[in-house]
Parts: structure tokens; C-alpha cells; sequence
């Protein structure tokens, strides 16, 4: 028997150590819910469990972007909508100005509302605007977590400048080009000589065609045709851009030089234009331009119609991307409660029985008295 160590002791304490050690880890993860509160509980877990924080996050803030994104489009089709009615009244003017019954003074009135109605269709398109941006261009959507998860559309803005002829480059040019090959995607054609075009889609340059070769025709009313520019494209231009006509037309009959046009050679709005709708002397052919601009409404919301379908679908993914995400980052950090109130319950009879047995552990020494007396 020995007194100046007693192993007994030390055992006994350094179990009622580790068991009021786990004691206390019990009762952290009961007090806050969750199985990992410092990077030693568990190491991997504690960065997994960080990096799907950060995934949660920014899937959940993808999905706010995807409903912004729906917001604008339905900006844009509520846009499309009032247009489509102006247009719609426009035509009922030109089936009413058509009619014999309709006198000159009758023509004056409806000429007066539809000038009236083809400037508010402008500045609805120049003026809507959504978040204080416009409407109108490219955007590009973040629909993801990561970098080039995105998605890019253009919403097109019609105004009663737009024209009623337009195409595609069937080829890629480099900047300074300056004879195009176009495939008509209208079935108002071909280009003319003295149209002003735009060409490309993301930032448009402005030109004129100083130069048509004859028309290819198709069955279906679209056509091929090789245009010249009166300059060389600012930029390059890939195939399946378009180009419009929809700035106006100039009129050469006085003079083929540019630089002596006079401003009444320039005609307001390309073929087909809202602008160039005159009830008095051709309501008939203010009907066919109203026709190819309500076909154009209508394709333009069908486009964003599909896209707020898409938008929609996306949604859904990212909300069931980010739930499954969060219970898998649950499995890792989240504590149990059953089984660390479980654990609670088991540290605190051992500590207890730990500290009756240190208790015991102490009084063994007292038995050397027993040998001296």
C-alpha cells in the first residue's frame, strides 16, 4: 500500500474529466442545435458544411433572380399587350378609311388618331422601363451558383419606326465589309434601293443600301438577296444577326449624293413602317403593314411567353437544388437531439458515479493508518 500516489485517484479523475467533457459537448450541441460549433468537433465536416452554406445561399439568391427575371418579362409582355391594341385600333381605322362610304373630312379624323396612336406605340417602347432601366436589349440572367450559369435573351422593343422587312446574315463579315448576303425572314421584301438598315443585333449600326441584287423569292414569301452598303460595317457580324429595315428610306430620285440629301428625302420609318400609314391616298396599303406588325407582336410575345416558361422550370430546379442541398448540409451539422440528450443523460450518471468514486479513490490511503496503529 502506498500514499504519496494513489493510481486509483488519477483514474477516477481523469474519467470524471472526460465524461464532464462530454457532458459539455451535449449540452453546447443541445443549447444550440447544431452538432459542429468549432472546427475541432469535426474538421471535414466543418468545410463541407461551409461550402454547402455557401451554395444554399447563393442558390437561394439565384431563385430571387430567376422571379426579378420574371417580373421584367412580364413588364415587357404587358408592353407587347398595349402595343398589340394600338396596333389592333390602327387596323380598324384602315378597314374603316378603306370603305367609299368615308368622306375627306372622315379621313382628316382617323389620320389625326392614328398619328396620335403611332406616337404613344413609341413612346411606350422608349419608355418602359423596369428597376429604372430600359426594357429593351440584351440581358443577361445569373441563374446559377457559378460563373456562365446564365442565361442571355433579348427583349425587342417595336416602335412605329420599325419596318416590315428584315433578314439575317447567312454568313459571317468582318468590319469593313460592305456587299452582304441576307436571307429575308419577311415576307415584305425584298430590300430596296435607299433603305436605311441596322445592322447586328447586340449594338446596331445604321446604314444605307446603295445597292440591291435581284431577289431570290421563296415559296413561302421569305427571300435571299445580296445587299450593298454605303459603308463598311463598323464591326464584325456573325451569321444569323439581322438586319432590319426599320430607320426609313431615302429617296435618290433628286440626287445620289449623300452628303446633298435634303431632310424632306428622308422618309420617316422603313417599308411597312407604322409611320408611313396614310388613310387619305393608300389604306390599303396601310392594312398590309399593320398585318406584318401584328405578326411581329405576336412572335416577339410568344419569345418572351417562352422564355417566362423556361424561367418558371428554372425556378423549380433551383428551389429543389437547394432543398435537397440544405438537408444534406442538415445531415452533417445539425444535432440530434434523441440521441445528445441521450448522451447528456449517460455523461451525468457517470459523472455522478465518477465522483462517488473519486471520493472512494481518496479514502483508500486512510487504510495505511490501520497498519500503524
Amino acid at each position: 500500500m502506498i500514499v504519496n500516489t494513489n493510481p486509483s485517484s488519477l483514474s477516477a479523475q481523469r474519467m470524471l474529466f472526460e465524461n464532464t467533457k462530454a457532458a459539455s459537448t451535449a449540452m453546447e450541441r443541445l443549447a444550440t442545435g447544431s452538432k459542429i460549433n468549432a472546427a475541432q468537433d469535426d474538421v471535414a465536416g466543418s468545410a463541407i458544411a461551409d461550402r454547402m452554406t455557401s451554395q444554399v445561399r447563393v442558390l437561394s439568391m439565384a431563385v430571387k433572380n430567376a422571379e426579378d427575371a420574371l417580373s421584367m418579362l412580364s413588364v415587357a409582355e404587358t408592353m407587347y399587350i398595349d402595343q398589340t391594341d394600338i396596333v389592333q385600333r390602327l387596323r380598324e381605322l384602315a378597314v374603316q378609311a378603306a370603305n367609299d362610304t368615308t368622306s375627306a373630312k372622315d379621313l382628316e379624323y382617323l389620320q389625326s388618331e392614328v398619328t396620335a396612336l403611332v406616337a404613344e406605340m413609341d413612346r411606350i417602347a422608349n419608355q418602359t422601363m423596369f428597376n429604372g432601366e430600359s426594357i429593351g436589349g440584351w440581358k443577361n440572367l445569373q441563374l446559377g451558383a457559378d460563373t456562365g450559369q446564365s442565361i442571355a435573351t433579348h427583349i425587342t422593343t417595336l416602335s412605329g419606326h420599325s419596318g416590315t422587312t428584315y433578314g439575317s446574315a447567312t454568313q459571317d463579315y468582318a468590319a469593313g465589309s460592305t456587299n452582304l448576303e441576307i436571307k429575308g425572314l419577311s415576307t415584305s421584301g425584298p430590300f430596296a434601293f435607299g433603305d436605311v438598315v441596322m445592322a447586328g443585333l447586340y449594338n446596331p449600326d445604321t446604314y444605307f443600301v446603295q445597292g440591291v441584287s435581284a431577289a431570290q423569292m421563296h415559296d413561302d414569301g421569305t427571300f435571299t438577296q445580296t445587299i450593298s452598303l454605303s459603308s463598311g460595317l463598323a464591326q464584325s457580324i456573325t451569321a444569323g444577326n439581322e438586319i432590319v429595315s426599320s430607320i426609313g428610306t431615302i429617296d435618290f430620285s433628286v440626287t445620289d449624293d449623300p452628303n446633298t440629301l435634303q431632310n424632306e428625302q428622308f422618309t420617316l420609318g422603313g417599308r411597312g413602317s407604322l409611320y408611313r400609314i396614310d388613310l387619305s391616298n393608300d389604306a390599303g396599303g396601310a392594312l398590309r403593314g399593320i398585318d406584318s406588325a401584328l405578326g411581329t407582336l405576336a412572335s416577339t410575345r410568344v419569345s418572351v411567353g417562352a422564355m417566362q416558361n423556361r424561367l418558371t422550370h428554372t425556378i423549380s430546379n433551383l428551389m429543389g437544388l437547394t432543398e435537397q442541398t440544405t438537408a444534406a448540409r442538415s445531415r452533417i451539422e445539425d444535432a440530434d437531439f434523441a440521441a445528445e440528450s441521450a448522451a447528456l443523460a449517460k455523461t451525468q450518471i457517470l459523472q455522478q458515479t465518477g465522483a462517488v468514486m473519486l471520493a472512494q479513490a481518496n479514502a483508500r490511503p486512510q487504510l495505511v493508518l490501520e497498519l500503524i496503529k
